[in-house]
């Protein structure tokens, strides 16, 4: 009898050890973060402070004396109050996460959640983890408008303990073409291009998807507020292909030759300002190459360039080469990248450049997510990947680039060993979260991507869909989502080769010009098209493609729409944004861009009138769509910068074409404004004033 209690009592101190197996958080738990921790993770502390306050409804309590802790604490350490039991993680950038006993001897918690890393950012990497691992804290929370689900606690195991490190050694956001973001949230009072209040939210959520690095806009100086905001934050700067060594050639003197070839000493001078013009403190990779001031082959705009392409590549050779010479002069053993865009990849493939010993090669994608390796890509190498982008031909309001692309591609890559360097080009981010969120996580852990014969892309679709609108609604979604990156025109034969939001406007605009004008039998060669069709030509391959892409629109109009009864009614905000405004978008822009494309081809006045007027009916529905999308806190993302893709040019003009058409006079300002290529980037660099290139 006596034994059958011993063992009684020993199962009942087992299963009370079970019980007691986890610890229980809430709103009286302290936040403990020693006040002499580097800034950026005290940054990443109070954004911890905010996620625990929002899911437990309370106020959060962050001490800074381990005295002042609670029973039951989670306490960041990095270079202090680690406890004893903790090993701190080895290597770049490691993150750790483990629950303890009696963590610091002598204070009231008995219990705590320790959140440490190897370095900084992997610390603060360990702050992030947990508020979306324990919290349900959706990373791009602020974008989403979707903060986590309110609850009385939480649970972490006794024994819980993890490590990640990230398989991609640099990996972050470029900030390009960031009309909506500077109109929306203008900079000007900050000396920046967007509010720094805005900057910060793409910091957060590049370091929130364990991110590391950042371009911090388009046409930027080293010494401007977002890059020492960056830096402030704990994040890697780079530049882009044009900007090298983080000159802005976009403010080059009007009155100085930009051209290496025959005014080598003046570019030599700027490089050397450049890199002098960063924060002391910033943690930077520098890119090089040589492009023309505009973002084009430097030939375009260098008249006394040669005209061989192997004389070309000679000169970018030269020129990468010198910069490389100034910049170890300065900075020895700097981290140096080739982003070989456009051009430089052909040269590469072609055997006339050669990339620089001790210099990562960045392979391009073509703007819609594939690769332009040519299959070469190899270990030591990285990629410059775009989920948005500005051209003729792609994205800018709306996703594009199908998530079977990102994984077929950036696996290959990260299959190959190029994990050294990614950069995800999001334009404004905000209309392109779900893919630019799929290539962060793939840069941070890989694996379940790399095996082609995995469908992991399937995967993260149904747990976006079930994250953002709810189990209810996934299956719906996800044959929404599947009709919607089919949907699209085809202009070519690649499975790239299709039509992205702005090739509704942009192609509108070019064949209104040339309907009013009287060009529409004139052969021209422009938007990377072969040979040299006459406008009317184009405009019948324009129509048929559209015409083609018209039920598969409408089938993902259906889908969206049926999905829409099984959102939560909370969610139903980001739905419009993220779903029923982007496929009404190119739904309409489909159609718009069709009508006109008939008007060009049609000989009756009395039935281009009716085209023009039915495809303004349709530029009308863009703009109310996007109207749609600007609720909340985003009122006017989507009109008050649209200057690239710039519907309301478009309607202006459509408008003008009519009046011109009934026998009125068309504005020529409007027909001015549908041909300058410029204007955008006037508006998105106005806080600039007249700064240009120092020496």
């Amino acid at each position: 009898m006596i034994r059958c209690l011993l063992i009684s009592a020993w199962i009942a101190e087992m299963f009370c050890g079970i019980a007691l197996a986890q610890i229980t958080l809430n709103f009286q738990t302290t936040v403990f973060i020693d006040p002499r921790e580097p800034a950026p993770i005290q940054a990443a502390a109070r954004d911890l402070e905010s996620d625990l306050e929002k899911a437990f409804g309370h106020p959060i309590r962050m001490v800074h004396q381990s005295s002042e802790t609670s029973s039951v604490t989670i306490g960041v350490a990095y270079d202090y109050n680690l406890p004893k039991t903790v090993t701190k993680p080895a290597g770049w950038e490691r993150l750790r996460i483990q629950l303890v006993t009696n963590p610091w001897p002598g204070s009231p918690a008995r219990q705590a959640v320790v959140l440490a890393g190897s370095d900084v950012r992997g610390t603060i990497y360990a702050i992030y983890q947990f508020s979306q691992q324990f919290l349900d804290v959706d990373p791009l929370y602020w974008w989403t408008d979707h903060p986590p689900q309110r609850r009385s606690e939480v649970k972490v195991p006794a024994d819980f303990v993890e490590t990640q490190a990230p398989a991609f050694r640099y990996r972050g956001f470029f900030i390009n073409d960031e009309d909506l973001l500077t109109g929306w949230r203008s900079g000007i009072p900050d000396g920046a291009d967007i509010s720094l209040k805005t900057w910060n939210r793409i910091f957060e959520a590049i370091l929130r998807l364990k991110g590391n690095m950042v371009i911090p806009g388009t046409w930027i100086f080293p010494y401007e507020p977002q890059v020492k905001a960056a830096v402030a934050r704990g994040l890697v700067v780079t530049q882009h292909h044009a900007n090298v060594l983080g000159l802005d050639v976009f403010r080059w003197p009007k009155d100085k030759p930009y051209s290496f070839e025959n005014a080598p000493q003046l570019l030599e001078a700027a490089w050397k300002r450049a890199i002098e013009d960063y924060p002391k403190n910033a943690e930077v990779v520098w890119s090089v190459g040589y492009r023309g001031q505009n973002d084009y082959p430097f030939w375009l705009v260098d008249k006394n360039a040669p005209t061989t392409e192997s004389g070309r590549a000679h000169v970018i050779q030269e020129a990468i080469d010198r910069e490389i010479e100034i910049l170890r002069a300065e900075k020895p053993d700097a981290p140096i990248v080739f982003n070989a865009w456009a051009e430089a990849a052909r040269f590469l493939h072609d055997g006339f450049l050669k990339v620089p010993s001790g210099v990562t090669l960045v392979w391009p994608d073509d703007g819609h997510g594939a690769i332009r390796d040519q299959g070469q890509i190899s270990r030591g190498e990285g990629v410059y990947y775009h989920t948005a982008m500005i051209d003729w031909r792609s994205n800018h309001f709306s996703e594009l680039v199908p998530l079977e692309r990102i994984q077929h591609e950036l696996g290959r890559a990260a299959r190959a060993g190029a994990t050294q360097y990614l950069i995800v080009n999001t334009s404004n981010l905000r209309p392109v979260v779900m893919t630019s969120r799929a290539t962060m996580e793939l840069a941070w852990n890989p694996k379940p991507w790399m095996d082609e014969n995995s469908d992991e892309s399937s995967a993260y679709l149904a747990r976006w869909c079930r994250e953002e609108f709810g189990e209810k609604a996934v299956g719906a979604l996800e044959k929404y989502y599947q009709a919607y990156f089919q949907a699209p025109a085809k202009y070519g034969q690649a499975a790239d080769a299709r039509m992205g939001d702005q090739f509704y406007e942009i192609m509108s605009r070019f064949l209104l010009v040339q309907l009013s004008k009287g060009n529409i039998n004139t052969p021209f060669r422009r938007f990377g098209m072969p040979g040299k069709p006459t406008v009317a030509q184009f405009a019948a391959n324009l129509e048929s493609a559209c015409n083609d892409a018209a039920p598969r629109w409408e089938k993902a109009m259906q889908l969206a729409e049926a999905a829409e009864p099984l959102i939560p009614k909370d969610r139903r905000p980001f739905f419009q944004a993220s779903v029923l405004t982007q496929v009404e978008i190119n739904l309409h822009g489909n159609r718009m861009l069709m009508d006109v494309a008939k008007a060009v081809a049609s000989a009756s006045t009395g039935e281009r009138i009716a085209l023009i007027r039915s495809a303004l009916a349709e530029g009308e529905e863009i703009e109310k769509s996007l109207r749609a999308a600007d609720y909340g806190k985003w009122a006017g993302f989507y009109t008050d910068g649209d200057w690239l893709l710039d519907v309301p040019l478009t309607l202006n003009l459509e408008r003008e074409s009519l009046r011109q058409m009934e026998g009125h006079g068309m504005d020529e300002n409007v027909l001015v404004r549908a041909q300058d290529s410029g204007f955008a980037y006037h508006m998105i660099t106005a806080y600039q004033g007249t700064q240009e290139v120092q020496w």
